[in-house]
C-alpha cells in the first residue's frame, strides 16, 4: 500500500501517524464522490501506529451544496465509528480560498457530528503543530519501573534509558521525528549490548554465548522497526510487544542472571 494517492482534486499523504490531505474544490454534489475507497486502508494503516490526526488543506473552491454536506455528514458517520480510532482533524482554509468563510463551519460540523475532535485554521503550520500536540502518546508497557533494577548502578541506568528512548519512539508524530527516536533508541542499545558483552568476556561469564544471541535477535528487530519507520509502517503495538519482550524476557531472566553472577 503506497503512503500516497492522488486522485483529480485531492491528494492523500501518509507522515509518521498524520494523513495530509490537500482539496482543490469545488465541491458539487461529488464530495464523497471525490473520496476514493482505498482511503481505508491508509486509515487502517494510520490507526495501527496508535494516536493519528489528519490535516485537510483547501487549496482553491471550499463550497458544496447542502446535499453535498448531508451526504458527508452521513459518510463520516458510517466511517467514524469507535471513539478510540477516530482521528484529530484540522481543517485549513486559507485566506484566497474563495467561499471559505461559508462552507468551514458546515465541514467542521460534519466532523463534529461524527464525533471527530476538529477545528479550523488559517494556515498549515499552526494546523499542524496543534495536531501533533493532540496526538502524542505514551504507552503503560514502556513506562520504567524500579522493580525492573538488577542491583548494578551502571546496568539500571542504561536499561532506563533504553525505556526512554523507547517511548520517545512512541510519542513521535511523523516519520522524521520516529525515524531520529528510533536511530537513537537503536544505538543506544549496541551500546549498551557492547557494554555488557566486554564486561562478560572480561570476566569468562559462562552464559556469554547465549546471551550475545538473544542481543542479536534484538538487534535485528530493532532494524526491522527502523525499516518500517522509513516506509511509514510502524505498528504501535508492535513495538510495545518488542520492548516488552525486552523487558519480561532479556531484562528479568538473562540480564538478571548477569546481575547475580556480578555479585557473587
Amino acid at each position: 500500500m503506497s503512503n500516497s494517492l492522488t486522485l483529480p482534486g485531492i491528494v492523500y499523504r501518509i507522515e509518521g501517524r498524520i494523513l495530509r490531505t490537500s482539496a482543490t474544490g469545488p465541491f458539487s454534489d461529488e464530495l464523497v464522490a471525490a473520496i476514493p475507497s482505498v482511503i481505508s486502508d491508509l486509515i487502517v494503516k494510520l490507526a495501527q501506529q496508535g494516536k493519528w490526526g489528519q490535516i485537510i488543506t483547501f487549496e482553491r473552491n471550499a463550497f458544496g451544496t447542502p446535499a453535498a454536506f448531508a451526504e458527508f455528514s452521513d459518510y463520516l458517520k458510517s466511517r467514524y465509528q469507535n471513539p478510540d480510532t477516530n482521528p484529530v482533524t484540522a481543517l485549513v482554509f486559507g485566506p484566497s480560498v474563495e467561499c471559505a468563510q461559508a462552507m468551514a463551519p458546515k465541514y467542521l460540523k460534519c466532523y463534529q457530528d461524527a464525533g471527530v475532535e476538529c477545528c479550523i485554521f488559517e494556515d498549515y503550520a499552526t494546523a499542524h503543530y496543534w495536531v501533533k500536540s493532540k496526538i502524542r502518546q505514551t504507552s503503560l508497557l514502556i513506562e520504567w519501573n524500579d522493580k525492573y533494577k538488577m542491583g548494578d548502578a551502571a546496568m539500571d541506568e542504561q536499561h532506563q534509558e533504553i525505556f526512554s528512548r523507547a517511548a520517545d519512539v512512541i510519542a513521535a508524530t511523523n516519520r522524521e521525528s520516529q525515524t531520529m527516536c528510533a536511530l537513537r533508541l537503536y544505538q543506544y542499545t549496541r551500546t549498551h549490548f557492547s557494554h555488557e558483552e566486554r564486561l562478560m568476556l572480561r570476566l569468562n561469564y559462562p552464559d556469554i554465548g547465549q546471551h550475545i544471541a538473544q542481543h542479536d535477535e534484538l538487534i535485528s528487530k530493532l532494524d526491522n522497526f527502523l525499516q518500517n519507520i522509513a516506509k511509514d509502517n510502524l505498528i504501535k503495538a508492535e513495538l510495545e510487544e518488542f520492548v516488552s519482550h525486552w523487558l519480561l524476557v532479556h531484562i528479568a531472566k538473562v540480564d538478571s542472571k548477569l546481575a547475580t553472577f556480578l555479585k557473587a
